[in-house]
């Protein structure tokens, strides 16, 4: 699979992004674990769970065709796992990538680990959704930028009140839960924060 990097005896992890970050993170990793890349493509339309208006202006509102992009990652999913054995397996993403990474991990038990950075929580119904849809990660690690939470569009400005919700279903669900407050905004270094919400997830599983 031109799309997975394989260290020996690591977590795998599936990234719902291009191949070049998926690239840089294993590179960065220095074996701490496997990445398999899904690219999304339309990331609007992919990677949400659920139709939602939009955030304003002229951009169309969010199409919610995450679940066929789903089956799409699960397939891919399947066959990485042939090739690194049994392992456990994680799905991490940033932006609207972290929003789905923890909805799939809700809907599928494939997903021991789930990672979102600076995660789209503030998407309209989340919070609901994930009271009623126990996650299957045991472990999941959240972080988000300070400055985010100031953010000019009320709807994305839910985003840190959002997230401590998220934070604190998810350990009423069982799960082991990390939150991390980086510095700065949404933008601010993403391919780092990345790698360290995949190094805590990582954390004790490494051979």
């Amino acid at each position: 699979m031109d799309n997975l990097r394989i260290a020996e005896n690591a977590p795998l992890l599936v990234l719902p992004d291009d191949g070049e970050t998926a690239e840089n993170l294993f590179r960065s990793g220095n074996g701490a674990f496997s990445v398999l890349s899904v690219p999304p493509g339309d990331w609007d339309r992919n990677l949400t769970p659920w139709e939602a208006p939009s955030l304003g202006g002229k951009r169309p509102p969010f199409a919610g065709e995450g679940r066929s992009f789903l089956e799409t990652v699960l397939e891919e999913t399947a066959q990485a796992k042939l090739l690194c054995g049994a392992v456990p397996v994680g799905i991490l993403g940033y932006s609207l990538g972290g929003l789905f990474a923890l909805w799939a991990a809700c809907e599928s038990g494939v997903f021991n680990l789930a990672g979102s950075g600076s995660g789209s929580l503030w998407y309209e119904g989340w919070c609901d959704y994930l009271s009623a849809h126990p996650t299957h990660a045991r472990r999941v690690c959240l972080s988000l930028g300070d400055k985010e939470p100031k953010a000019r569009n009320p709807r994305m400005a839910r985003v840190g009140d959002c997230t401590e919700i998220t934070a604190g279903l998810l350990k009423q669900q069982g799960s082991e839960v990390t939150f991390r407050w980086e510095q700065g905004g949404h933008f601010n270094d993403p391919q780092s924060r990345l790698l360290r919400l995949a190094m805590e997830l990582t954390k004790g599983f490494s051979a």
